[in-house]
């Protein structure tokens, strides 16, 4: 009973939804700042390796018309499975923002080392490796997130459900809605990357 408390606690719509989502847009976009900061410090040598790695990947994708269809499924997915489970217990409340901040960071750190190692074809690469996932992933993790940390919040100051009739289906719309976008955005990528990697590569290569 306690379990399922805390799962339909955490699909709950936040009491303030505008709050939250700019509490974690802001986490989001300071992640990117620190993120690039850091990026700046890449050694040389450090740049040649990954320009080497990122050719050779871009290339072999682009060779095959493919990418690894479970890497990106887990990619996609990962992120909404990842706030989800914050969501059930206390420590979430914390989680979920810190998780927040690291997306910003990494997304901006990697972009950077793109640029600085291929300069403009970096940036395009980075592009076409990143854009489309983060026009599906982004919104879903803003989207679980915001539920998640106010379910943690909740947890923590040990409040519990006092309305039970809302039904499973509408309970789980969140899940369902984000599963089915995520889905669709791992077809576009397996269908589109490949293509924007060989366009790309024979422009500057």
């Amino acid at each position: 009973m306690k379990r399922q408390r805390r799962v339909l606690l955490m699909l709950r719509s936040p009491d303030k939804l505008g709050t939250d989502y700019l509490f974690l847009g802001v986490l989001f976009v300071l992640g990117m700042i620190l993120g690039h900061v850091v990026g700046g410090f890449v050694r040389e040598h450090q740049q040649s390796d990954l320009a080497e790695y990122v050719v050779s990947y871009s290339q072999y994708s682009s060779a095959r018309k493919t990418v690894p269809a479970g890497a990106v499924v887990f990619c996609y997915y990962r992120s909404a499975f990842a706030l989800y489970l914050m969501g059930l217990a206390a420590c979430g409340a914390w989680l979920v923002p810190l998780y927040m901040l690291g997306n910003g960071f990494f997304l901006a750190y990697c972009i950077h080392c793109f640029s600085l190692s291929l300069g403009r074809a970096g940036v395009l690469l980075a592009f076409a490796a990143f854009g489309i996932r983060c026009l599906f992933v982004l919104p879903c993790c803003f989207y679980l997130g915001t539920r998640s940390m106010t379910s943690a919040n909740q947890l923590r100051r040990g409040d519990l459900i006092r309305d039970n009739t809302v039904s499973n289906q509408f309970g789980f719309f969140p899940l369902i809605l984000c599963g089915i976008v995520l889905l669709i955005g791992c077809i576009v990528e397996l269908s589109l990357t490949p293509r924007l990697f060989s366009l790309i590569l024979d422009h500057y290569y």
